[in-house]
């Protein structure tokens, strides 16, 4: 079910239906949290993907804890480094530059460099 409405919330995005995606991204989160518990990788996937659709609409203060969010799943999830991480941080970096928080952006950026350099 979890994947089913993150996958409709997708193509609302891409339609441009920005508030009906963020309903069924918040619904997805509720399902994957329910079916897999808050510390699955999965949870990690709806939380960046939540995250876009706010940063889309403008709404780079909400979606700023919800990419920390996302990269704490991921990092407990696949541990730290790993390189489904870096589609975090780089929109973590987005958020944080709208934010005027450029020092911020800089460091997940070289966090990102550095996982493209193990991997």
């Amino acid at each position: 079910m979890w994947e089913r409405l993150n996958l409709s919330a997708q193509q609302l995005m891409s339609q441009g239906k920005h508030s009906e995606a963020e309903s069924y991204f918040r619904q997805s989160l509720l399902e994957a949290e329910k079916e897999f518990g808050t510390w699955d990788n999965r949870v990690a996937t709806v939380l960046n993907n939540l995250g876009n659709c706010l940063r889309v609409q403008g709404r780079s203060g909400e979606a700023e804890p919800i990419y920390q969010r996302a990269l704490d799943v991921r990092r407990k999830a696949l541990g730290p480094l790993h390189k489904e991480e870096l589609m975090i941080l780089e929109n973590y970096a987005k958020v944080l530059r709208a934010l005027n928080k450029e020092s911020e952006a800089k460091k997940l950026e070289q966090a990102a460099m550095g996982i493209m350099r193990r991997n």
